[in-house]
């Protein structure tokens, strides 16, 4: 929108994230449409993926969330068979999460397709320009010093 005056919006880091958010989860939405996966989803099956049985409260860490969040995000994967719970170490008490086979071959299958939506948002930007992003970002978040 031309006409709109945005004021100081457009000079406001918060501003600016959450608007690269938004034109993030197009390109994955754009990059995924004939699969049933959110970008939560995929962020939790690649935590899943990478570290098999992970906890629940691991993954929240991880992802800097809520419980109600993962639990929300986990329940169609869940239930579709693509993930399992399964004991930690054979501890009655604690429950992790992995791949099924079904969801293993699904992800290995549907995973490259992150590089599509990763290069369709950062489209602007230079391979370097990217990489300063990334690291800028990594500091931000807390997960550099």
């Amino acid at each position: 929108m031309a006409d709109v005056n945005y004021g100081q919006l457009n000079d406001l880091l918060g501003h600016l994230l959450r608007y690269a958010v938004n034109r993030g989860q197009g390109a994955f939405q754009e990059a995924f449409s004939d699969e049933a996966v959110t970008p939560l989803q995929f962020m939790i099956v690649e935590l899943i993926s990478q570290n098999p049985q992970i906890t629940h409260s691991e993954i929240c860490t991880a992802m800097q969330t809520s419980a109600s969040v993962v639990t929300t995000t986990l329940k169609p994967l869940l239930a579709d068979g693509r993930l399992l719970k399964v004991l930690v170490n054979g501890d009655g008490r604690k429950a992790g999460y992995t791949l099924s086979n079904d969801g293993s071959e699904w992800f290995e299958r549907i995973k490259p397709r992150i590089a599509v939506s990763e290069a369709r948002l950062a489209e602007a930007l230079t391979d370097d320009e990217r990489a300063d992003l990334v690291r800028m970002l990594k500091l931000l978040a807390g997960l550099e010093k």
